[in-house]
């Protein structure tokens, strides 16, 4: 990376937070010479607070540290999101990469603008790369630069069903033949094209329209479903919903008396709880989720293993399946972690008797380690795409004889 690329961004006041002298020192210089005009410091989060609230705007990056004394970086994290701050930030810390990665995590979910972590001792070059390297934006709220995406917009685009449903399908690993499909939400925009929820779905979230958006998108789940019955498809059919809705006793008895009228079979559905936020023990929760096992519905643990989706979940609450994260089984082909990840869910799954789903399965060299380790069903490139539902049941219908890994899905 040449020179003229490092400066093109410039950090003019930065603040950071070490109880390390030698670190600070370390930092303050590569700061300088890399166009810094003034560099605070903090000792721990409790002081790195004290000089946000003074220096505010003026703040234009934050180097945190997360092993402190008196309050550490994660509990920094928290507060600095609460403060406000949405200058970017970046993680570096001598603890391992699990707890790293973790507070990486933790700081996306409080919506801080998080440039990325390092494991120290620093480099150079791993400076050079965090803090002027352009990372692709994961928040993805922008679908096309100079189109914005308001509250407006997106209530009007729910209301017109120009969100709907296309449907990844999901394979048996025993036998190769498709058995369902998981409802994926796609935003079918007149001049931009389709865009992806991540353009949408936290947006929907921030402004109080997940409800809506997850009402019109189950609606459209089962009438998809009738389709594909009339069809002649026997296939289960998933659809995503978050933590914060699965207490609103409205979205259960809609969706169980929208079932009843179009005379689907509840077994042929499946809640998946997102990782969005935390799912409440509280009264309203447990009764849905009840109800909905009682019903033969399918409830879902996603991402397992990532976020807020961990084994204290599944001993609280009612799931029939658990859904290992994609990130898992990209890995696990070559990652240590993420091999010893996916065996762990597979064997507490087993011990727990719940049916397990991988999804992201790329390579025929993936498909064959998690069949290896019995997961039943797979979704993924390796087999298509998420697809509209016209799409899907001619999908359906030319693999009747289940997938072939040696066809061009597997190209």
């Amino acid at each position: 990376m040449n020179a003229a690329t490092i400066h093109a961004r410039k950090y003019r006041s930065v603040l950071l937070i070490d109880d390390d002298p030698v670190q600070i020192a370390i930092l303050e210089a590569y700061l300088q010479s890399v166009g810094a005009e003034k560099v605070h410091e903090a000792n721990n989060g409790r002081e790195a607070l004290s000089k946000l609230e003074q220096l505010g705007d003026a703040i234009d990056l934050i180097l945190c540290d997360l092993k402190m004394p008196e309050m550490d970086g994660i509990e920094f994290l928290r507060h600095a999101s609460e403060a406000g701050f949405s200058g970017p930030i970046g993680i570096l810390s001598g603890v391992d990469n699990f707890l790293i990665e973790s507070a990486h995590k933790l700081a996306k979910i409080h919506k801080l603008n998080v440039l990325g972590s390092l494991k120290k001792p620093v480099s150079r070059e791993g400076l050079d790369d965090l803090l002027f390297s352009e990372a692709p934006d994961e928040s993805d709220t922008t679908p096309q630069a100079g189109f914005p995406i308001d509250r407006g917009i997106l209530h009007d685009a729910i209301e017109r069903h120009d969100i709907v449903p296309h449907f990844q399908p999901k394979v048996c690993t025993k036998t190769g033949m498709i058995v369902g499909a998981e409802a994926l939400a796609r935003w079918r925009h007149p001049t931009l094209g389709m865009i992806s929820p991540g353009s949408f779905i936290p947006l929907a979230e921030l402004c109080d329209l997940a409800m809506p958006l997850t009402q019109s998108i189950v609606s459209q789940v089962i009438d998809a479903a009738t389709q594909c019955h009339n069809a002649g498809l026997d296939l289960k059919f998933s659809f995503n919903v978050a933590p914060q809705l699965l207490s609103n006793l409205q979205l259960l008895d809609t969706f169980l008396q929208r079932l009843k009228l179009a005379g689907l079979e509840t077994n042929r559905f499946v809640v998946e709880v997102t990782e969005t936020g935390i799912l409440k023990a509280d009264a309203a929760t447990m009764e849905i989720l009840a109800r909905l096992r009682i019903k033969d519905v399918g409830i879902s643990i996603d991402d397992f293993g990532t976020g807020f989706a961990n084994v204290e979940t599944l001993r609280q609450f009612p799931y029939s399946e658990l859904k290992i994260d994609q990130s898992f089984i990209r890995g696990a082909t070559h990652d240590a972690f993420c091999k010893a990840s996916v065996e762990a869910s597979v064997n507490l799954a087993k011990q727990l008797d719940l049916k397990m789903v991988a999804e992201g399965v790329e390579t025929v060299d993936q498909w064959d380690m998690v069949s290896n380790y019995g997961i039943d069903e797979v979704q993924g490139f390796l087999i298509s795409a998420a697809l509209p539902v016209d799409d899907f049941i001619a999908f359906c219908r030319e693999n009747a004889g289940g997938i072939s890994l040696n066809s061009s899905a597997a190209a």
